[in-house]
């Protein structure tokens, strides 16, 4: 298992690697899991986690987060999640052969599409999503 340090010593022009990708996707996973909630104050900024409708708060999201270099999030909203013009399927293989620079580029792009799992929301005036 990677670290949060090797995360942030990683070169930014290098390509970050298949064995990255998937320890970003545990690591979320698996760091966010205690923060899920069902209800949310009022029209609260919610993110959805994964294909099983799993939420957070903005703040939970953000403060997980805070520990990981911006790409690190970036590879997990996009991985298996949106498509853009240069590439099919943003799969571990595509994200994989990218540099975080590359990534970053990728996901500014990617704010033009739908992303299907993993993407910010908000709560209706009852708190639910």
């Amino acid at each position: 298992m990677i670290t949060v340090d090797e995360l942030k010593a990683m070169p930014l022009d290098k390509p970050i690697g298949n064995a990255v990708v998937r320890n970003i996707e545990y690591m979320a996973n698996e760091g966010l899991q205690p923060f899920y909630q069902r209800e949310f104050e009022p029209y609260e900024g919610v993110y959805r986690v994964n294909d099983f409708a799993k939420y957070v708060s903005e703040d939970s999201w953000r403060k997980f987060w805070s520990a990981f270099p911006e790409w690190c999030e970036q590879v997990f909203m996009l991985h298996d999640n949106t498509r853009s013009d240069d590439y099919c399927d943003f799969t571990s293989e595509v994200l994989s052969g990218l540099t975080p620079i590359e990534i970053g580029e990728q996901f500014e792009k990617s704010r033009e599409y739908d992303l299907d799992y993993v993407f910010w929301t908000q709560a209706d005036d009852e708190g639910h999503v």
